[in-house]
């Protein structure tokens, strides 16, 4: 599954497979869906709370959807600001979709 973001104006591709996890896997050397399970903590840990999983899910999904985007530091730098809170909300269902079974 597939969806467009818009972003500081620019609209951004994301995309969830079951090869998004394993490029996870392969750049950050953590699993994704462990990371994606400590997430449940952000309300009642906030201050202990950190984004980079966020980050990184959110750069894989990019990456998922658009081979030639380049490393994350120079990705995240190509933006202005980058609502990390909220693009990762917006991914939500794309990421429960994905993982659902079709049998």
């Amino acid at each position: 599954m597939e969806k467009t973001i818009s972003i500081n104006g620019r609209n951004v591709n994301f995309k969830c497979t079951a090869g998004t996890l394993r490029r996870y896997r392969n750049q950050f050397n953590r699993e994704f869906l462990s990371d994606l399970s400590k997430l449940k903590d952000f309300n009642d840990n906030f201050e202990s709370f950190t984004f980079a999983p966020l980050e990184d899910i959110i750069w894989t999904m990019a990456k998922t959807a658009d081979n030639t985007i380049p490393d994350p530091q120079t990705w995240y730098d190509s933006f202005d600001n980058f609502p990390v809170a909220e693009v990762f909300g917006e991914l939500q269902d794309l990421i429960i979709a994905s993982m659902k079974s079709k049998n």
